[in-house]
């Protein structure tokens, strides 16, 4: 019995040095591996900001061919009309500021006005004269607002060939009349070149040419 017991024990395999070695290469390997893995973790966020930068210029590229489809000619309401819009929905407040832009492909008056405790502003589509949206908020006390008389200055028209000639070249392509202090209420309006748009402010009521700014 004892000799089949010892030969059973020397008949267990004995451990191979060689595979034993193999450990330290496979661990190489994993390293290996995990380096090169999060090396193309890394280059797939690299990838995913340049996509990202990317989509943005092309949302930029996309806003600025929709402000080419806004044509001076789709509007078809004036001023007093969108004010009334205003006055239909917000009844008894004073108006502030009217302003008229290019909003995706199409004109928009931005009529604003406020009474003692909120402010309020209502966005009229300037081609069929439909609210687009309206809403109100609290009045923020240490905003000054003051009342607009718009009979008391002059015209959207005045005021773009009085900007037009104060920029040199161009056609005006936005508008905003605001009461920016008691007695003084100011016309500024967007004159466009080309890729170069000046914006000149101008008193509505003395129509002295105020300030000529260009836009970057």
């Amino acid at each position: 019995m004892t000799e089949k017991i010892e030969k059973r024990q020397d008949q267990q395999p004995k451990p191979d040095k060689k595979k034993a070695r193999k450990f330290p290469k496979m661990t190489k390997k994993v390293l290996i591996t995990a380096c090169v893995c999060g090396g193309l973790v890394l280059g797939a966020g690299g990838i995913a900001g340049v996509a990202a930068m990317d989509g943005y210029h092309a949302q930029i590229e996309a806003a600025i061919k929709h402000e080419k489809l806004a044509k001076k000619s789709d509007i078809k309401i004036d001023q007093q009309a969108a004010i009334d819009k205003f006055n239909q929905k917000y009844q008894n407040k004073q108006i502030n500021e009217v302003e008229l832009e290019s909003d995706n492909g199409k004109y928009v008056y931005t009529i604003k006005g406020f009474d003692n405790a909120n402010e309020y502003k209502v966005k009229v589509n300037a081609k069929d004269g439909k609210v687009i949206s309206n809403k109100s908020e609290k009045l923020d006390k240490n905003d000054k607002k003051y009342t607009l008389d718009p009979s008391k200055t002059i015209s959207r028209d005045e005021a773009s060939q009085i900007a037009e000639k104060a920029a040199k070249k161009g056609s005006s392509i936005e508008w905003k009349l605001e009461q920016e202090k008691k007695n003084q209420a100011i016309w500024e309006v967007k004159v466009k070149d080309g890729r170069t748009v000046k914006e000149v402010k101008i008193d509505a009521g003395s129509k002295k040419i105020l300030e000529v700014e260009t836009d970057h």
